[in-house]
C-alpha cells in the first residue's frame, strides 16, 4: 500500500511538472491546439464498441448495407471530434477579479469569456470538486461569468488551475483544457463572537472598558433594512406607509470615543482564534456604524467608520502576520 501511495504521488507530480511547462500561468488565455485535450466520454466508449460490432458483422456476413451503416457512424464519431474541438478553440479567458469573503464560506471569481468568431454552447468551467457553471457564450461580444469557490483558510486563496470541459453536440467526446488563470481571492478570519472577550474592545485611551451596545438612542443616523428580531420600536413607520418596505431607525452617540480592536487585549494562545475574535467585533462595530481602530503588532490603523477602512482592516486579520492590505 505504501509503494502504490508513493508512486501515485510520484505521477501526480510528474503530471503536474508537465502541465506546468505545457500550460503556464496567464491571467489571459485564448484556447489552441496546445491547450486542448480529447478523449471519448463513457457513452462515447460505448459508441465505439456498437460500431466495432457492426462492423464485424457485416464483414462476417458480407453484407454491403451492414458496413455502409458502420461507416456512417465513424463518420459521426469523425465531425463530433471536430465539433467538440472546435467548441474550445479560439475561446479567449480573462481573469477579470474577485470579491474576498471570511473563511469556509464561497469567494466569486469573475472571468470574462469571449468566443469571437462562432458562439459556444454548453461550456462548462470551475474547479473540482466545486460545481460547475455551464454557460452559452455569445459570439463577438463578452461573456461575464461569475464562479463560486470555498475559501477555507484566511490569506490569500489561490483555488489554482480550472477545468473548461464541453461534450457538445452529441455527448460522444469530451474536449477539456486545465488553465491556471492565476485567480486569487483574500479569505478574512472566520468571525466567532469573542463572548467573554467582549471586555477586550480598549478606548481610544487605551483602557479596556466593558463592550457595550454601540448604536446608542441620542441622534438619528438614518436608515437601514430591518433586519426580522429587530425591535419593533425602531421600525421607520412613515416609510413603511409610503414605500410597503420595512427599514429600521439607526442612531448614534456624538462624542462618543472611537473604539479599539487590539490584538494584544486578547489572551488566548491561539492566533486563529483570536483573529476570529476581532473579525467579529470589527463587524459589530461597523454594523453598529460607531468609529473604530485597529491595533496589530506592527500596524495601527485610526478610527474611522467607512467601508474602504472596515475593508482594510479584516484585509490586515487576513494577511496577519504580514500586515499587508490588499484589495481586489
Amino acid at each position: 500500500m505504501l509503494f502504490i501511495n508513493q508512486l501515485t504521488h510520484s505521477l501526480s507530480q510528474r503530471f503536474s511538472s508537465w502541465l506546468d511547462r505545457r500550460l503556464p500561468a496567464s491571467a489571459q488565455k485564448t484556447l489552441s491546439h496546445r491547450d486542448i485535450f480529447v478523449l471519448p466520454t463513457r457513452w462515447g466508449l460505448l459508441y465505439a464498441l456498437m460500431v466495432v460490432l457492426i462492423l464485424l458483422t457485416g464483414i462476417n456476413f458480407q453484407n454491403s448495407m451492414v458496413l455502409a451503416v458502420g461507416m456512417f457512424l465513424i463518420a459521426v464519431i469523425i465531425l463530433s471530434i471536430i465539433f467538440t474541438y472546435r467548441s474550445l478553440a479560439g475561446l479567449s479567458v480573462i481573469f477579470h477579479g474577485s470579491q474576498p469573503c471570511f473563511a469556509s464560506q464561497s469567494a466569486a471569481f469573475e472571468f470574462i469569456l469571449d468566443a469571437q468568431e462562432s458562439s459556444r454552447y454548453a461550456i462548462e468551467i470551475g474547479w473540482l470538486p466545486d460545481q460547475f457553471v455551464k454557460v452559452d457564450i455569445s459570439a463577438q461580444q463578452p461573456n461575464r461569468v461569475s464562479i463560486d469557490c470555498i475559501g477555507r483558510r484566511r490569506g490569500l486563496f489561490y483555488p489554482g488551475r480550472m477545468l473548461l470541459t464541453t461534450t457538445y453536440p452529441f455527448g460522444l467526446i469530451r474536449a477539456w483544457s486545465w488553465q491556471d488563470m492565476e485567480a486569487k481571492a483574500l479569505v478574512f478570519p472566520q468571525p466567532i463572537p469573542a463572548g467573554a472577550y467582549h471586555s477586550a474592545v480598549a478606548s481610544s485611551d487605551g483602557e479596556q472598558s466593558q463592550h457595550s451596545e454601540l448604536a446608542g438612542q441620542d441622534d438619528f443616523a438614518g436608515l437601514k433594512t430591518y433586519l426580522p428580531g429587530e425591535s419593533l420600536n425602531r421600525v421607520a413607520w412613515k416609510k413603511f406607509a409610503q414605500t410597503g418596505e420595512f427599514f429600521s431607525k439607526e442612531f448614534s452617540r456624538p462624542g462618543s470615543d472611537p473604539e479599539w480592536v487590539d490584538f494584544d487585549a486578547f489572551t488566548t494562545a491561539d492566533i486563529e482564534l483570536k483573529l476570529s475574535y476581532m473579525t467579529a467585533m470589527l463587524c459589530e462595530l461597523k454594523e453598529a456604524g460607531a468609529p473604530f481602530g485597529l491595533r496589530m503588532p506592527g500596524l495601527t490603523l485610526p478610527p474611522q467608520r467607512d467601508n474602504q477602512h472596515f475593508e482594510r482592516c479584516l484585509s490586515a486579520l487576513a494577511l496577519y502576520p504580514d500586515h499587508a492590505v490588499a484589495t481586489f
